[in-house]
Parts: C-alpha cells; structure tokens; sequence
C-alpha cells in the first residue's frame, strides 16, 4: 500500500471516530434546536489531497457552533443587531424551533396551557361586565398554529436574552487526544509530525 493510502486510511479511522464522538456528545446534551438527528447526521468530515499535503477537514452547518456557543447575554457570542432588530431569530430559526416544539410534545402542552389562560381571562371579564353580554366558546387553537406562535414566542426571547450553549463540540475537541493519530502518521512517514488543529 502506498504512503499516500496508509495515511488516508489513517484519517478516515480518525474522522469517523471523531463524528461518533460529536454526535454522542449532541445527543447527551439536548437543547433546544440541538440534540436532533438532522444537526447529528451533518456532522461530516473529508480528506482534501492538496499537492504535497493532506488536509483533515470536519464539516458541520454553521448553527451547531451556535448551539454550541450559545447565543446573547446567556452564550458567548452576541446576537447579531438584524437579529435584534427583526424581533427573533431567521425565519428557518423559527421553522427548526417548531419542529423541535412538536418532536418534544411541547406544542400540544402550549395549547392546552393557552386555553386554559384564556379561558380565565375571559371569566374576569364576565366577572367584570354587569351586562348580558354573550361570550363566544373559547376552543384549542389549531396545532400548526400553536406551533408557529410558540415559534415566535421562543425566537423572540432568544433576541432578547439568548440562549446558553451546549458545547457539545468544544468539550470533544478539548479531550480530543491527537498523541495515537501522530504516532501512526509518525510510522508511516517515518519521521516525527505535528498536529495543528484549527478552528472556530
């Protein structure tokens, strides 16, 4: 097997452990927008053959660093000013907090708990109005609906506030150990190499 082989094989066996460990590490620290298996499967690497040099590269969609970061007063980095100014987060934000809301059964309870207040608020009125005014019979929004007000709701607490990552990623490149990685390349190219990981 040629040099060039050996260490792609290497890296693959690296990469592929590497992903597992992320998409574990996701998996035990859920949080909204994070956790679920869309984020999980994108979690990627490739093996770029440039010239003389091989290039390790890990791939993941720019919205699972901000679940790892987190976000405004709660995260670590800042909420961009066009968030704040629009009043929440981008308009597919508001569609994967939805589907998450509905993933998590979180849509059905809005329903009931919405219902149930606005119930309340319509007694204190009947309460309050002496005439024979006529209430109409309050029922359960539809679910879509109550997915995309709660959508809204959440977005607009996230521009307000934030949200604490979960550093799902930043732990496991912490631990990550790179000393077995230098030893087989070391072997292979039979002179001592160097690791540099780069990233956000």
């Amino acid at each position: 097997m040629a040099t060039l082989d050996k260490l792609v094989k290497v890296f693959e066996g690296f990469g592929k452990e590497l992903v597992q460990d992320l998409q574990s590490s996701l998996r035990k620290k859920v949080t909204f927008g994070g956790g679920d298996s869309r984020l999980s499967n994108k979690i990627q690497f490739k093996i770029i053959h440039d010239k003389d040099k091989l290039v390790f590269q890990l791939l993941m969609p720019e919205y699972g660093f901000i679940i790892d970061k987190g976000r405004g007063e709660l995260g670590d980095t800042p909420t961009p000013p066009r968030t704040k100014k629009r009043g929440g987060v981008s308009k597919e934000g508001q569609k994967n907090i939805r589907e998450w809301a509905k993933r998590k059964g979180i849509v059905g309870k809005f329903r009931s708990e919405s219902l149930k207040a606005r119930i309340e608020k319509q007694n204190e009125a009947k309460a309050k109005n002496k005439t024979k005014r006529k209430y109409n019979t309050l029922k359960q929004m539809s679910f879509e609906k109550a997915a995309t007000q709660l959508g809204y709701l959440v977005s607009r607490k996230i521009a307000k506030k934030g949200f604490k990552g979960n550093h799902f990623y930043t732990d496991v490149i912490k631990s990550l150990e790179t000393g077995e990685l230098t030893k087989k390349i070391s072997e292979i190219m039979k002179q001592d190499v160097l690791i540099e990981i780069k990233g956000k």
